[in-house]
């Protein structure tokens, strides 16, 4: 077994509200509720030199794992059973899993990258109804 080198980061939500935390690339959702902790124990075989790369909006955090990254989610002390305890972030052919996610799932936004809202524009009436009698 090859040594495993980790580290902790946690965060409270002290508001009211819940905070939707998103971890990617595995699209793990945790809702944190309002006056909770979340504490992310982040393993990797490979020493790290950067952080974690997170993205905030009003209600919610984006967690981008590098490769090789395993993330064991935890709120109020409770572990979470996610897919990013288990499985580790492949290495994304050198470049950052968030920068090939976002090349491949870009123009898709039905994949929901990043926890965004999936938002299909839908055809006008004239090109459904154009489409409908075969033009």
């Amino acid at each position: 077994m090859t040594e495993q080198n980790g580290w902790h980061w946690a965060l409270s939500n002290i508001g009211p509200a819940p905070l939707m935390l998103w971890l990617e690339p595995w699209a793990d959702e945790v809702a944190v509720p309002g006056r909770s902790t979340v504490t992310l124990r982040i393993e990797n075989s490979a020493p790290r030199d950067e952080g974690l790369d997170v993205e905030d909006g009003d209600e919610h955090l984006v967690v981008w794992a590098a490769g090789g990254d395993r993330i064991e989610v935890a709120v109020d002390g409770i572990v979470v059973s996610t897919g990013s305890a288990i499985i580790a972030v492949p290495d994304a052919f050198g470049m950052s899993p968030k920068l090939l996610l976002g090349v491949l799932f870009e123009e898709q936004p039905t994949a929901r990258l990043a926890g965004r809202v999936a938002s299909v524009p839908r055809p006008s009436l004239w090109r459904r109804l154009l489409r409908r009698l075969g033009f």
